[in-house]
């Protein structure tokens, strides 16, 4: 996936135009580089779904005109005039590339949503298990986490490339404080030397301030797709069932006769029998489940589980259903390994600690 992101950025910036990738719906396949509008993205960035990027426009103001008076100072000044020019041209470049991500960081993000908010409507009302259409649209959910995974690249790309500036400018500023040692200067030298220095101060707190920002969206920006990669986990889990789990359908088939009940979690602090995280699509558990329920079956005959369904804190609806829906298959997993279901509890809660949905089993 790296690798296609690298290809599709690469691409991206060979032209210089970031404009928009043509495919077959517009509605389930989003573009790379969204529309110039700043009024869209910025209307767009009050949505919480996502990211907060920041809003700053960088322009430099404009270099100073002057004259040379003729000496070697006056030489130098013209020097310096001319290479804060392209210094701050680099910069008004580098602002409207930042611009464009930002635009197409707000686009793919709005986009993914239609199409996760399309899977998760269909999921609601219940679906048939492993639905090769729903599998389809997933597909094309994770497509668009390419393009996201090309927005970072091109973030952490630029921030290079301003590092790059402000390094330059402190050469700048250097060069300009060593021209005042120089002999044989007129007054009208140092006068220009001080406003070239002033101006040149002013540059260097405009591109840290761009730093600071490309810094902080490229943070956001990563923290976001680990988290539409953690609801594409979920989601997956989610189609092999045919819905939300036990919130949606019946579980007569399991033997159980309905749908369990989910009290808050109410464990002691001591480390849980077993733990099962659900971070990837396929989780190799029974194994270990077995184990576990054996062990304690065989120490005490009586012993009550209570099986604890635990999502992350910072978790939508789906991530607390999804973790519901694990809790419930390992409930029916322990049944079928013997375990009486008057043995078991079933609870939910939140933690912080975790990054997808997780199981938590207790003994009592």
């Amino acid at each position: 996936m790296k690798k296609n992101a690298i290809k599709i950025f690469s691409s991206a910036v060979a032209v210089m135009v970031l404009s928009g990738c043509a495919y077959s719906s517009d509605a389930l396949f989003p573009s790379l580089f969204g529309s110039d509008s700043q009024e869209a993205r910025s209307s767009n960035s009050q949505n919480s779904n996502v990211p907060n990027l920041g809003t700053t426009n960088f322009k430099p103001l404009e270099v100073s005109e002057g004259s040379s008076t003729g000496t070697f100072v006056g030489q130098k000044v013209v020097t310096f005039r001319h290479e804060l020019t392209q210094l701050q041209n680099v910069i008004v470049k580098h602002n409207e590339q930042l611009q464009k991500i930002r635009t197409s960081v707000i686009t793919n993000a709005v986009q993914y949503h239609k199409v996760v908010g399309l899977i998760e409507a269909k999921l609601q009302v219940g679906t048939t298990p492993g639905n090769p259409e729903m599998y389809s649209m997933l597909q094309s959910a994770q497509n668009n986490i390419q393009y996201m995974n090309a927005n970072t690249l091109a973030l952490s790309q630029l921030g290079q490339q301003v590092t790059a500036d402000s390094a330059m400018t402190s050469y700048l500023l250097d060069s300009i404080k060593a021209a005042y040692g120089i002999s044989g200067a007129v007054d009208a030298d140092h006068s220009q030397l001080r406003i070239l220095e002033n101006e040149t101060n002013q540059t260097s707190i405009l591109i840290k301030s761009l730093l600071v920002e490309i810094h902080a969206d490229n943070s956001r920006q990563q923290q976001y797709i680990q988290s539409v990669k953690t609801n594409i986990v979920d989601l997956n889990s989610s189609i092999r069932d045919g819905s939300y789990g036990v919130n949606n359908v019946s579980l007569a088939s399991s033997g159980v006769g309905s749908a369990p009940s989910f009290a808050p979690a109410n464990v002691s602090t001591s480390k849980p029998l077993f733990v099962a995280k659900f971070n990837k699509t396929k989780v190799n558990y029974k194994d270990g489940l077995k184990h576990a329920v054996t062990q304690s079956l065989r120490k005490k005959p009586g012993v009550m589980f209570e099986v604890v369904a635990v999502a992350p804190a910072s978790g939508n609806h789906l991530s607390k259903a999804s973790a519901k829906n694990n809790a419930t298959t390992i409930f029916q997993d322990m049944i079928e390994m013997g375990v009486g279901a008057d043995k078991i509890t079933l609870s939910a809660k939140n933690s912080v600690s975790a990054n997808s949905s997780e199981v938590h089993i207790y003994v009592k």
